[in-house]
């Protein structure tokens, strides 16, 4: 009998590249900030058993929602923060988000920044084409609250076209969200693997080019 668990918790003249220079550096866009609820794909195992689970997570994006042609700007992405059902999480690590930016945007530079109650535990933001993938080498409690940083990704926009963001990954091999979590009654250690849904594509945030 199939279990099934439910948890809370991106040639022309040089006269006119150097009007379009002028033009892409001549300000910082307006920015605006978008909640998005992600419904996710996800399984764990018990007792060498997959168990299908009903998650999903809260995300704050920022980003700009129009900016010129060539123009340098900003996105933020700001995930919820976790508390782990202590029921089934007695300890979880190798945790992951993985974000992806505009295909037809160049990545210029990323950074973390913020969190709260990470104690001693390190962060880094690992980069595979268009997802970068936030992970940590820290251990917390089920039950315990933590905030993983945001991480601010800084993007030159192309020449055109519509810039789209959203959760990386698709597959549990290529997750999207996850960590790997100490069982309480088995005291086994087991994954936790999440991935977004690509026919059910969500968007965190979408910027015009133009003028």
């Amino acid at each position: 009998m199939q279990r099934k668990w439910k948890l809370t918790g991106g040639m022309v003249g040089s006269l006119g590249l150097a009007l379009t220079g002028v033009l892409a550096t001549s300000g910082p866009a307006s920015a605006a900030t978008v909640s998005t609820t992600l419904p996710y794909i996800c399984q764990t195992r018990l007792s060498g058993e997959w168990i299908p689970v009903e998650y999903s997570r809260n995300f704050t994006t920022t980003a700009p929602a129009k900016v010129a042609p060539l123009q340098t700007f900003k996105v933020t992405f700001d995930s919820a923060p976790i508390k782990a059902v202590a029921d089934y999480n007695k300890l979880l690590n190798t945790i992951s988000f993985n974000y992806k930016v505009p295909a037809n945007a160049k990545v210029v530079s990323y950074k973390l920044t913020g969190g709260s109650n990470l104690g001693t535990a390190n962060q880094w933001v690992e980069r595979n084409g268009n997802d970068l993938r936030v992970k940590s080498d820290g251990e917390w409690a089920g039950g315990v609250e933590f905030d993983f940083p945001n991480l601010e990704v800084t993007l030159r926009a192309p020449g055109s076209g519509t810039l789209t963001t959203g959760a990386g990954g698709s597959s549990f091999t290529d997750t999207a969200f996850g960590w790997e979590r100490l069982q309480p009654t088995t005291n086994e250690w087991d994954p936790f693997q999440c991935y977004a849904d690509p026919a059910q594509p969500v968007a965190f945030s979408t910027t015009q080019v133009g003028y």
